[in-house]
């Protein structure tokens, strides 16, 4: 598994900051470091700072995001949590946007992971070190096992399995991290709509009431720097309205939010949490 890097306290520590809990625990561990954190939030945030620097802004103004990051000595930065994809053509890019458009070129018009990957590319060249969240946070990924009192059963194992071969399939085409099978059935494929939409959907084409696993891994080759698969209690909470058996992720690369909450209500619901290889 990997370990939490390592930062002297008082040193700077960029936060690109997005939806959920994620942001929540890297700020969080940033503070227990004695840290300095300057954080960038877009329009849609709802996160509130106080005697933190902290910049405002919409995702086409690079410019005066890395600008905001040099001004403050960053270095390293770090992506927390969920940053929705907006169209392009509603985007308000400065010059250094849409030099940065012109440089990814149809990376652009890729899945999440090809885009993300060309963006963190930039940033390096910038100067920037980019932090992988699963680096910095303890027990954020996990070791292959079964963490819950369930245990998966041999329909499960074999639609964990079903499930894996589809998103393998899918891996080079850049497309989703999440399946739902259930008899060897596949429910759903997630797209962008995300996990608890999925989920939420799949509930209608069930083959019978209770039943069918959640399968979430990463894309073959999917950067570890940003937007590995996420589950949270959120997670389990859908799941469990769907009467799903249990879910499927894979060892060190799928993030579990708030770890302890999650087994403990995967043992309250009897649902099983399997980490594969």
């Amino acid at each position: 598994m990997p370990t939490k890097s390592c930062l002297a306290p008082g040193e700077g520590l960029g936060i690109i900051a997005g939806s959920g809990t994620l942001f929540s625990m890297v700020w969080e561990e940033a503070l227990s470091q004695k840290l300095q954190p300057a954080v960038v939030v877009f329009n849609d945030s709802t996160h509130q700072f106080n005697d933190v620097p902290y910049l405002q802004t919409t995702l086409g103004k690079i410019g005066e995001i890395l600008n905001f990051f040099k001004i403050h000595g960053i270095k390293r930065l770090i992506f927390a949590g969920r940053i929705a994809r907006p169209s392009f053509t509603s985007l308000s890019f400065d010059s250094t946007g849409l030099r940065w458009m012109q440089k990814l070129g149809i990376k652009t018009f890729g899945g999440d992971d090809t885009l993300l990957k060309g963006i963190t590319e930039l940033l390096e060249h910038e100067g920037f070190q980019i932090i992988s969240p699963r680096e910095f946070l303890p027990n954020l990924v996990l070791k292959p096992g079964v963490y819950t009192n369930a245990q998966p059963s041999d329909l499960d194992e074999k639609d964990t399995v079903r499930g894996q071969a589809v998103l393998s399939a899918l891996s080079d085409a850049d497309v989703g991290q999440a399946c739902i099978v259930q008899e060897g059935v596949v429910l759903g494929i997630e797209a962008i709509e995300g996990t608890q939409n999925l989920i939420e959907r799949c509930a209608n084409f069930k083959r019978q009431l209770k039943g069918g696993v959640l399968v979430k891994i990463a894309k073959q080759n999917q950067s570890i720097l940003v937007d590995l698969p996420t589950i949270g209690t959120n997670t389990i909470e859908a799941m469990h309205k769907c009467e799903l058996n249990g879910v499927t992720i894979s060892a060190n690369t799928t993030q579990v939010l708030d770890f302890n909450q999650v087994v403990e209500l995967c043992n309250q619901y009897n649902m099983f949490l399997k980490v594969a290889k």
